[in-house]
């Protein structure tokens, strides 16, 4: 590729960049529909020009911040945008040393996690206040934000969850905190890594192998969700704590897991894209939601993909 034409791609994922930036400043709802693409561009510059052009954009991205209003509380302000500049290039990084899109997920999510970790401890020594006051807090403003997007009729108190209090829905928040923000985490790594892959496909013909479809998480994995769902039942309030968020982080993954069975099932029937793309979204809906982790969790035992057939096996493979 040439200098001229590698320029021209870089420029214009750059402005693709400070579009995402620019919408997410705009509302709320700007911030949560255009926010999570951040890692696409840089995770697309890193696959088209590699990992140090990646890095630069990520740079670029953070001295636009800076230009607006210089200082470290602008940093602050726009650390969650910094968060998610840093995981496209975490992924983009990672999967240039081989690693495969799963692998290159789960560790974007952990080192985001510890990173995460870290600044909230850092802050709660700070401010001289206990790590569990500073996560109600972040509770509490994560809450004020949910009231914003769904606009005043929420603000003004009427319930986000049918038949749920205010007061009850912030409190169930505030223990879920942890674990949502693992989960978001993963789930923004993976949404923005199945359209760079998309993305890639529509440019080359060639989709990428080996397809997410085939992800599977270990068997033994079932023994957490059985541990972390024992210890509800033991009254020890941070046992319980600790077990409710790894519970949720575990639920998700199967929920992945029987995205990927039904991804497995559209591939065999050759469902037009067009329709794949609206039907995913659905799965997220209630009971759809509680239907496909039950799907990820059968899929330990009856392997609806077939993956653990040997090559010689009748009927074996996914592809039809």
């Amino acid at each position: 590729m040439s200098p001229g034409r590698g320029l021209l791609i870089w420029s214009f994922f750059l402005s693709g960049l400070l579009l995402i930036f620019i919408g997410a400043q705009l509302s709320p709802v700007g911030y949560l529909l255009a926010g999570i693409l951040v890692p696409l561009p840089v995770l697309l510059t890193g696959e088209r020009l590699g990992d140090r052009a990646a890095l630069v954009l990520s740079l670029a991205g953070v001295a636009f911040i800076l230009a607006l209003k210089p200082g470290l509380e602008t940093l602050w302000q726009n650390s969650g945008f910094l968060s998610l500049l840093l995981m496209g290039l975490l992924l983009s990084v990672m999967q240039h040393r081989g690693l495969s899109a799963p692998r290159a997920i789960l560790f974007t999510v952990l080192t985001l996690t510890g990173l995460a970790l870290l600044v909230l401890l850092g802050q709660a020594f700070y401010q001289g206040i206990s790590p569990l006051a500073l996560m109600a807090q972040r509770g509490t403003e994560i809450m004020e934000t949910v009231h914003q997007v769904l606009g005043e009729g929420a603000a003004a108190g009427a319930p986000l969850i049918p038949g749920v209090s205010p007061a009850e829905a912030e409190a169930t928040l505030q223990r879920l905190l942890p674990g949502l923000v693992v989960t978001n985490t993963g789930l923004v790594a993976w949404l923005n890594v199945v359209l760079a892959r998309q993305l890639e496909y529509w440019r080359t013909g060639q989709m990428p192998v080996p397809p997410l479809y085939q992800w599977a998480l270990p068997e033994w994995l079932i023994f957490g969700v059985l541990g972390a769902g024992f210890m509800l039942f033991i009254p020890v309030k941070l046992l319980r704590f600790i077990s409710l968020n790894v519970l949720l982080i575990l639920v998700v993954l199967y929920f992945c897991q029987g995205l990927a069975v039904v991804a497995a099932w559209f591939n065999r029937l050759r469902l037009p894209r067009l329709l794949r793309a609206i039907s995913y979204p659905i799965m997220f809906l209630n009971p759809l939601f509680f239907l496909i982790i039950t799907l990820g969790v059968l899929d330990l035992w009856l392997d609806f993909r077939r993956l653990h057939r040997k090559p010689g096996d009748a009927g074996g493979g996914i592809e039809s």
